[in-house]
């Protein structure tokens, strides 16, 4: 079994060798290209005398895999589809095709992957990529359902829904979404348009046909947190799920230091007779006793905004009577 990359069952296309191609031909993704999802690593086998693979990623080298079976043709024939299992940065792979003992030739493939909830710069040189395109859809239809229904990409039957098939991986976390968890895809997903499956809208002005309370919480306001401002609400939260609670990239304290990191270098509000600064961690929240809740940012801050400068949670302007929410003296 590969150490880095996972088979995923799924069934494939007859094969057709041609000479003049290549012994591998990456599907998804494709060289030089972006990701910001693990997804899958999808390619064809042009050779009908490859017994086995070795996949090598980034140095590492996974256990040869038998293609060349009456088994695995049945299953499969003449494509390869892993589980992917991306390093943050570029991923360098290399497709070692055996025919018996004897190697017959080596394809190679980059990959940069930048995760949503890590920030990493994508180098000009890889590009964004997308597997829902005419020429790559052709190559899944004889077993996919590539042009589904508005009504098959709302199927809560997990059968019965063809994105679910393929992406069921994002749901996977502690913490799913709504209509992510009930398979509801068309709620925010195009069936049509280009590129194919994007959202229609992006932002707040797609959030706020389903959380129309929170538009209205936002503009009573006074004072609104920059990102919630500019409707990014995606810049906090993952719209499908995650591990962290309301769907948050990461943890409340490290999503919050990703942007304001100049307080992890200080002591933040007052100075205590040891030294340190007000804790931010490790310690329950005197102000949320009954929920067990340790402290954090939102402790004392509103994280989409207040009715006075910082956001504090009590609405008041006068710091001290924030700080009695918990130092009742």
């Amino acid at each position: 079994m590969l150490k880095r990359l996972l088979l995923y069952i799924s069934a494939v296309m007859l094969f057709s060798p041609s000479a003049a191609r290549a012994a591998v031909d990456f599907i998804y993704p494709s060289p030089s290209s972006a990701v910001t999802t693990p997804g899958h690593l999808v390619f064809r086998l042009n050779q009908t005398e490859i017994s086995s693979i070795r996949i090598t990623h980034n140095g590492l080298a996974g256990d040869p895999v038998d293609v060349g079976s009456p088994e695995y043709r049945k299953l499969f024939q003449d494509f390869f589809i892993a589980q992917s299992l991306w390093d943050p940065g570029v991923n360098r792979i290399v497709v070692d095709l055996f025919n018996g003992a004897q190697k017959i030739e080596s394809a190679n493939l980059a990959v940069f992957y930048a995760p949503e909830d890590v920030n990493l710069k994508v180098l000009p040189e890889y590009l964004p990529v997308s597997l829902h395109r005419p020429e790559k859809e052709r190559l899944c239809q004889s077993c996919h359902v590539m042009n589904p229904t508005p009504a098959q990409m709302n199927s809560s039957v997990e059968k019965s829904n063809p994105c679910y098939i393929c992406h069921k991986k994002m749901l996977a976390v502690k913490y799913v979404h709504g209509p992510a968890g009930t398979y509801s895809c068309g709620y925010c997903h195009a069936s049509k348009g280009s590129p194919k499956h994007a959202v229609p809208k992006r932002g707040a002005e797609l959030c706020y046909e389903c959380h129309a309370d929170m538009a209205v919480q936002i503009k009573k306001k006074k004072f609104v947190h920059g990102p919630v401002e500019a409707g990014m609400c995606g810049a906090c939260h993952d719209p499908h799920g995650s591990q962290n609670e309301s769907q948050l990239l990461k943890p409340i304290n490290e999503l919050c230091l990703s942007c304001h990191g100049h307080i992890r270098n200080q002591k933040h509000v007052v100075r205590a007779s040891g030294g340190e600064g007000h804790p931010l961690s490790g310690k329950n929240d005197p102000s949320k006793k009954s929920s067990g809740r340790q402290m954090s940012c939102i402790s004392c801050h509103g994280p989409h905004g207040g009715e006075v400068r910082y956001f504090f949670t009590n609405n008041a302007d006068d710091r001290m009577s924030l700080c009695q929410m918990c130092h009742d003296k």
